[in-house]
C-alpha cells in the first residue's frame, strides 16, 4: 500500500487505492491504520476519505493513476430516482456511516440509529437529530471510558442553508460531535457551490462538521468539507439524550460497555 502512494505527497482516495490494490475492505483499512499508527501515512478529508505519504520523497517517473469507482448498482439507481425528501436518505446514509464512515474514521461503533423517526418521544425545537452514532472509547495511557455521541443532520439539495448548521449546533448541546450531511447530486453541485461555501464558513465558526454526498449509497462520493470539533457536553444533558433519543437496545449496550 505504501509503495502505491504517490511519492510527491499528493493524496489518493480510499476507494481508488483499494480498487487499485484489489484488496477487500477489511484488509485495506487494517493496513492503512497500521501505516497511520507508524506515522508513515496521513488521513485527510475528501470523497471517500483520502490518504497520502507523511513525508514526500523525490517524485518517481511512474505516477499512480486513480481509478473511477462506479456506483451504478440497481439499488443506487432506484434510490437516486426516488429521492424527493430526506426521509428516503436516512437508511442508505445510516448504512454508509455504520460501514465506510466508521472504518475511515477509525470508529468502533456500538450502534448507528435513525432517530429522526422517534415518534412521541419528548423533544424540543431542533433537539432531535436524524442519525446518531454511539461509541465507547478507551485509551492505552489514559484511564477511564469515554462515551462519544455523534449526531448527523440530513438535508436534501433543496435545503442547503446555514440553518442546518444551527440545527446541528442545537444537537451538540448533548453530543460530542455534530455534522450536517447534504445530499448534493453531481448535476446540482455547480448551482449549490456558493451556498455550500456559506454553510461551511458558518460551520467552521462553531466547530460543526459539514459533509456532502453525491450518492447516498456510495462513500466514494462523500466529501468531508469541515471536520467536527469534539466537545464534552454537560453529563446530565448527555444522559438525558441517551435516555430520550436512543432505543432500549442501544441503552443496554452502553450500560454494559461502561461497566
Amino acid at each position: 500500500m505504501f509503495n502505491a502512494l504517490p511519492t510527491d505527497g499528493s493524496s489518493v482516495s480510499n476507494p481508488s487505492l483499494r480498487q487499485y490494490l484489489h484488496w477487500n475492505r477489511d484488509r485495506y483499512f487494517a493496513a492503512r491504520d497500521r501505516l497511520v499508527d507508524k506515522g508513515l501515512v496521513l488521513r485527510g478529508p475528501g470523497r471517500g476519505g483520502v490518504v497520502r505519504r507523511s513525508r514526500p520523497d523525490i517524485p518517481a517517473e511512474g505516477r499512480f493513476v486513480a481509478l473511477v469507482v462506479e456506483a451504478g448498482t440497481p439499488d443506487t439507481e432506484t434510490i437516486q430516482a426516488a429521492i424527493t425528501n430526506e426521509l428516503v436518505l436516512y437508511e442508505p446514509m445510516r448504512a454508509v456511516i455504520a460501514r465506510d464512515w466508521a472504518l475511515d474514521h477509525r470508529q468502533d461503533l456500538l450502534a448507528v440509529e435513525i432517530t429522526a423517526l422517534g415518534g412521541s418521544r419528548p423533544t424540543g425545537i431542533w433537539s432531535r437529530p436524524d442519525i446518531v452514532t454511539v461509541e465507547v472509547r478507551t485509551f492505552e495511557y489514559v484511564p477511564g471510558k469515554y462515551l462519544d455521541i455523534n449526531t448527523f443532520e440530513i438535508k436534501t439539495s433543496r435545503a442547503v442553508s446555514v440553518q442546518a448548521v444551527y440545527e446541528a449546533l442545537a444537537h451538540r448541546r448533548a453530543a460530542t460531535r455534530s455534522y450536517v450531511l447534504f445530499h448534493v447530486p453531481p448535476d446540482e453541485a455547480p448551482r449549490l457551490e456558493e451556498s455550500i461555501a456559506d454553510v461551511a464558513a458558518a460551520a467552521r465558526m462553531h466547530g460543526i462538521g459539514v459533509v456532502t454526498a453525491g450518492d447516498p449509497c456510495n462513500y466514494a462520493t462523500w466529501e468531508e468539507l469541515e471536520e467536527a470539533h469534539r466537545v464534552e457536553p454537560n453529563p446530565e444533558r448527555l444522559n438525558d439524550f441517551v435516555a430520550e433519543q436512543l432505543s432500549e437496545e442501544t441503552r443496554a449496550l452502553i450500560s454494559r460497555r461502561l461497566r
